[in-house]
């Protein structure tokens, strides 16, 4: 029996999107997908897609202006997904159809809006009202890690027997290097867009701490960080020992991981946590705060510091930074943890995701 699964692919269209979490997420399942046995793949949007050209799209009908995009797209789906008749629909990114007559299958990234009192996430806790109604009534629900699916249980309403959880993989460009260089000045890495919950503040802290003790590194920032964010970004005061460097190509990205000394998460909230298995593709140490599901992806891979504890972070890089044995021992640690995430594996649980989905 052949599976005919319908992807919704409407973050492709978008080039900001494309390049961040959600983009990579679903380009990956259209590149791995169509070598399972048994799965027909198609993609739902409304024009050509960053992706394999191999794989069908189906057009979807969008017509409204920005201000109501998100409304148009939730509310006309559930017509795309009916008129188009796969045996499943899978909505990979945040927004499910609202109703939907086939059998569907919705991927939950995070809910960090719902648990969060912070002014910016208002009008996405308002949306998370909607979704959730819409997420209870999926065949299935494909949590990125435990802790997600956990949450979605607890404050979602979700079916435990209708979330199964599916770890993403880690993209073939990011790899160690044959010989890493010790750039002048050395920095550290932190790799994340602008957000309340991603512990810009305490990244800052880290470095300015570093060098008050006397260390030469800077912190490179990678992520976007657009006119809107950047007032709440300059009121932390990233200070000298900050670079900015904003949205970044692969390519770049990958020779960052390549070349410094430590990824710094100090991020407060992560449905997953895709820097950390860069870095560990790249072999480099990871340093993070203990928190929701970083300890979930980090595991042995990394040295895990309190949640919140800035002083013991910064103890934990120290130590890293003065003992090249210890450098060593955690380079080699996070690159061995990186074969738990790839997305052949992940593309191959999707597979039966959706198979046990049409069986019934």
């Amino acid at each position: 029996m052949t599976v005919d699964v319908l992807i919704d692919a409407a973050c492709l269209r978008d080039q900001g999107s494309s390049l961040r979490g959600f983009g990579r997420y679903v380009r990956a399942m259209l590149d791995s997908l169509p070598g399972e046995p048994g799965i027909s793949l198609r993609a739902l949007a409304s024009g050509p897609i960053d992706a394999d050209p191999s794989v069908p799209v189906v057009g979807a009908r969008r017509r409204g202006s920005a201000r109501v995009a998100w409304l148009e797209h939730v509310t006309r789906l559930g017509v795309d997904v009916a008129r188009a008749k796969p045996d499943v629909f899978h909505s990979p990114t945040v927004d499910p159809p609202l109703l939907c007559t086939r059998p569907w299958v919705h991927t939950l990234h995070d809910i960090i809006p719902v648990l969060s009192t912070d002014r910016i996430h208002t009008q996405e806790r308002r949306r998370w009202k909607v979704r959730s109604l819409a997420l209870r009534r999926a065949d299935r629900v494909i949590a990125i890690t435990r802790h997600t699916a956990d949450l979605g249980i607890r404050h979602l309403g979700l079916r435990p027997d209708r979330v199964t959880v599916i770890h993403h993989g880690v993209n073939p460009g990011f790899g160690p290097p044959e010989v890493r260089q010790q750039p002048d000045p050395p920095f550290l890495l932190y790799v994340g867009a602008y957000g309340p919950d991603k512990g810009f503040g305490e990244a800052f802290q880290v470095v300015d701490r570093l060098a008050a003790a006397g260390y030469p590194h800077r912190l490179r920032v990678v992520g976007a960080v657009n006119e809107w964010a950047r007032p709440f970004v300059d009121r932390l005061g990233p200070g000298d020992r900050v670079d900015l460097l904003g949205a970044v190509s692969d390519a770049e990205l990958a020779s960052l991981y390549q070349s410094a000394a430590a990824l710094v998460v100090t991020s407060r909230a992560e449905g997953f946590g895709r820097p950390p298995i860069e870095a560990m593709a790249a072999a480099l140490p990871i340093v993070s705060f203990d928190n929701t599901s970083l300890p979930e992806v980090v595991g042995d891979g990394g040295v895990l510091v309190p949640d919140g504890d800035v002083a013991a972070f910064v103890a934990a890089v120290r130590e890293l930074l003065d003992d090249d044995r210890t450098w060593s021992d955690l380079s080699a640690r996070s690159h061995a943890r990186v074969g738990a995430f790839s997305w052949e594996r992940c593309a191959r649980e999707h597979a039966d995701v959706y198979r046990e989905v049409a069986a019934r």
